[in-house]
Formats: structure tokens, C-alpha cells, sequence
């Protein structure tokens, strides 16, 4: 596949529109305050981070699971593309999406924010 080729510019095309949309997604719930009552704290957003880290390893073994053809196979190129896209892609399902994974790290690691326990007295 070559740069002129008008397979792989549809492909990238594909790829910047399913990313436009995520991140219009996220734009909305971001502009609509907090994330569904979501504290908004550093702890937090490390958190989702952390999430985002784990849907990239569940979207790596989805991708290894197709086979990809070699006639439409783009290279390393491709490869580099598509590695950087599902990071945001995994970024964008962590803050958009109800996984919990982050909200539970977040209160393990923050138990008064959470309820936990009782704050001090003053």
C-alpha cells in the first residue's frame, strides 16, 4: 500500500472519524460538569489513566484475534498508526464509559473521598 494509495487514505479517513467522535463525546460530558457525579482530582484522573492502560491490553488481544490481511497490510506505518489511535481510543472509553475499574482504584486508594471513613473532627 502506498502514501497515493485511495485504500489506505479511506482507511485513515475511517480512523479520524471514529476518533472525531469519541472526542466530541467526550467534549459533551466534559462540558455537562463533572463525569456523571465523578470526582475531578488529580488522584482521579491518574486513575482513569490507569484504566485507559488496561482497555488498551483488552483492545490489543481483540486486534490480535482478527487476522489482518496481507494485500491491505500498510507496514509499520500502519502499525504505528493504528497502536497510537487504540491509545486514544482506550483514553476515550475510560472517560466516557462505565468500566469501574477506575472508581475502584480511586476508592481504594482515597477512602475518605469515598465515604470511607469519617473525616476529622474540627
Amino acid at each position: 500500500m502506498t502514501v497515493g494509495d485511495p485504500q489506505s487514505v479511506y482507511s485513515n479517513q475511517s480512523y479520524e472519524k471514529q476518533l472525531g467522535q469519541l472526542q466530541r463525546a467526550g467534549a459533551k460530558s466534559a462540558s455537562a460538569g463533572t463525569m456523571a457525579g465523578k470526582p475531578h482530582d488529580k488522584l482521579y484522573d491518574e486513575c482513569v489513566e490507569f484504566e485507559s492502560l488496561f482497555i488498551k491490553q483488552m483492545l490489543n488481544a481483540m486486534k490480535k484475534s482478527v487476522e489482518k490481511s496481507e494485500f491491505l497490510h500498510g507496514g509499520m506505518a500502519e502499525d504505528i498508526f493504528e497502536d497510537m489511535l487504540y491509545d486514544q481510543y482506550s483514553l476515550m472509553m475510560a472517560k466516557n464509559s462505565s468500566f469501574g475499574l477506575a472508581d475502584m482504584v480511586y476508592r481504594q486508594l482515597n477512602p475518605q473521598a469515598a465515604g470511607l471513613l469519617r473525616p476529622p473532627h474540627a
